[in-house]
């Protein structure tokens, strides 16, 4: 039925989407690149407009300063007093009436401006006739000039390129000629202008810029020398920058484009080359800022496309449901009762035949749910006999099998103690004979020891080989494993073995064999002792703990010696499996075999190198 509807109520939904949805995404998509072009469009001659308008202040502020030198250069006052110096006092200094004449000129002239730094009149040679610099004058690299170059060919006041000087300002110079009556040269004014204090005022103005916007000048080498709004001064000195903008206008064109600018933002900017000065003046905003109206344009129209996907989807639910319900329930309650939810029924309750239909079709399934009920209880109970059928097959094998095996081992273990008893004694006979110097005594000491190790490997045979009977009583576990420790006193004492031992407060008593879980501690700690080195330490923590959800007495032994490997891991609890040279490799098998007939659990990790920890989970009486 589900499926049924779902098919349904897709069709109805892509019917919708391509009525709707679609025709709605093509015009908003279309209206967003519309509005992009649009705002590119407008944020170009908006940029081109403010890097005009700031080329007009800047021109407009070099004219006047170029007309303040042009008028100071006129002024009959300067051009009688150096007609004076030039021709009849040309011998010393100007006398001191006129030297104060001339200054207070210059200093008139310079209070027109905060830019001027300063005006000195310069006679042909270079002597300073008139000057408001309260300075030394060192005026002994004047024919170097680029502004003095330019003036010997110009017949107009001129200025000379930016220049920086040592507290990181730039400075313009500024040259006029003062002529006699008959025309000739006399003297020359030459100004030095303070750019920086007077450019990047209106330079930084950010009327229309916009919270990113900036406009700055550039001189022919790429060096910006106007205030900054992202890098500091000291960012910005002896560097040249190389952007699209930048070099455009250093190629002596204007335009606009998109590009990346000198700190590596995406800028829409304007730039313009200014080839009196030859400067470049740019005018840059970053386009996020510039395309931020295309979020909102955006922002609708994917909500708008939301709302009508959701109203198609609400529509297409609401058509399948009226048109496919009656037909599709019926589908629906045959293949859930074919999966086997055989509690189905039909809620029809009309009397055509559609309801006739329906009645017979829940009493069947009530009929075939009483009939399957019914085979699923018996197949659980001939389960559940099968199943205890099989687990006492396997408890009657295996207890033949140790039974078979353990007889085995009895009757070889006896019939072998006998000769090697035999075989021991007349090997200490011998012993006694020989010397400890000679070579004889050490094949005699490791025939000895040979036949010890057979001796233990019988006896750990017997007791593997025998059927566990546990004498179980409550223990304290602190009390089997102090009676651990005395068996191993000796042991532990020519080792140096440090025992470390924690208890966790209230530990319960458990239900165990007193002598068998000693064994297991005797078997477990000889083993930590065995790989720990002389002066080791072993760490004993009991605590309460949890086994299959019941309270649990949890001993963990954790040695730092050499380790178990993951390999060895796997097969250290099969019998005979052993890395010692002298172990018989039924140590472990035994203590499992002890801990699985208590319902207990042993787990072992280990790291090679770091040390082993064997955790031993005992439940609670």
């Amino acid at each position: 039925m589900f499926q049924i509807q779902k098919r349904i109520a897709h069709r109805f939904f892509m019917a919708f989407m391509l009525i709707a949805v679609i025709p709605i995404g093509i015009m908003g998509y279309e209206t967003y690149l519309l509005e992009k072009e649009a705002l590119t469009s407008s944020a170009f001659l908006h940029m081109s407009t403010i890097a005009k308008d700031h080329a007009r202040h800047l021109d407009a502020w070099l004219k006047e300063r170029l007309d303040d030198i042009a008028m100071l250069s006129r002024l009959p006052a300067i051009r009688e007093a150096c007609e004076q110096y030039y021709h009849v006092l040309d011998t010393g200094p100007p006398s001191p009436r006129l030297a104060e004449l001339l200054k207070d000129t210059l200093a008139a002239t310079q209070e027109r401006s905060s830019s001027y730094e300063n005006i000195k009149i310069l006679l042909p040679k270079g002597e300073v006739l008139a000057s408001n610099d309260p300075g030394p004058e060192e005026m002994s690299n004047l024919q170097d000039l680029e502004v003095i170059k330019r003036l010997r060919n110009a017949e107009e006041p001129v200025f000379g390129p930016v220049f920086r000087q040592a507290d990181q300002r730039w400075r313009l110079h500024l040259a006029a000629k003062i002529r006699g009556r008959d025309g000739q040269p006399l003297a020359m004014i030459l100004a030095v202008l303070d750019v920086s204090s007077t450019i990047d005022p209106f330079m930084m103005d950010r009327i229309g810029l916009g919270e990113t916007g900036e406009t700055y000048l550039a001189n022919k080498e790429g060096q910006i020398i106007s205030e900054s709004r992202f890098l500091t001064r000291s960012e910005t000195q002896d560097r040249s920058f190389d952007t699209l903008g930048m070099r455009s206008a250093l190629n002596r064109t204007d335009g606009t484009a998109v590009y990346q600018s000198y700190t590596g933002r995406e800028v829409l900017g304007s730039y313009l080359w200014l080839p009196r000065y030859e400067w470049a003046i740019l005018a840059e905003i970053e386009t996020g800022e510039i395309m931020r109206p295309l979020t909102w344009i955006k922002t609708v129209d994917i909500f708008t496309a939301l709302v009508v996907t959701g109203i198609c989807l609400v529509m297409a639910y609401v058509v399948s449901q009226r048109v496919s319900k009656p037909i599709i329930q019926m589908a629906n309650a045959a293949h859930e009762m074919a999966d086997g939810q055989l509690e189905q029924r039909i809620p029809f309750s009309s009397k055509d035949e559609v309801g006739v239909l329906a009645a017979s079709f829940n009493t069947m399934a009530q009929q075939l749910s009483q009939m399957i009920t019914t085979l699923r209880t018996k197949e659980e109970s001939l389960q559940a006999a099968y199943n205890q059928l099989i687990a006492t097959q396997e408890q009657l094998v295996q207890s033949e099998k140790m039974a078979a095996i353990g007889e085995l081992v009895a009757c070889v273990a006896h019939e072998m103690r006998n000769p090697l008893s035999s075989v021991r004694l007349n090997i200490q006979i011998i012993g006694r004979s020989l010397h400890r110097e000679t070579m004889l005594f050490e094949h005699y000491q490791i025939a000895l020891d040979q036949v010890t190790q057979l001796e233990k490997m019988f006896s750990d045979l017997l007791n593997y080989s025998k059927p566990l009977i546990l004498q179980k009583s409550d223990v304290w576990m602190p009390d089997v494993l102090d009676r651990s420790q005395q068996q191993l006193e000796s042991a532990i004492r020519n080792r140096n073995i440090h025992i470390l031992r924690t208890m966790a407060g209230g530990l319960p008593s458990v239900e165990v064999d007193f002598d068998k879980v000693g064994q297991v501690f005797v078997n477990v700690l000889k083993n930590a002792m065995e790989a720990s080195d002389q002066n080791g330490q072993i760490e004993v923590a009991m605590a309460l703990g949890e086994l299959g959800g019941k309270p649990a007495v949890v001993v963990t032994i954790t040695d730092h010696g050499r380790g178990i490997s993951q390999r060895n891991l796997n097969t250290i609890y099969q019998p005979f499996f052993t890395t010692k040279k002298r172990g018989t490799g039924l140590g472990l098998s035994i203590v499992k075999k002890i801990v699985d007939a208590h319902h207990g659990d042993i787990s072992i990790t280990s790291d090679v190198g770091k040390g082993t920890r064997v955790r031993l989970t005992f439940p609670c009486a």
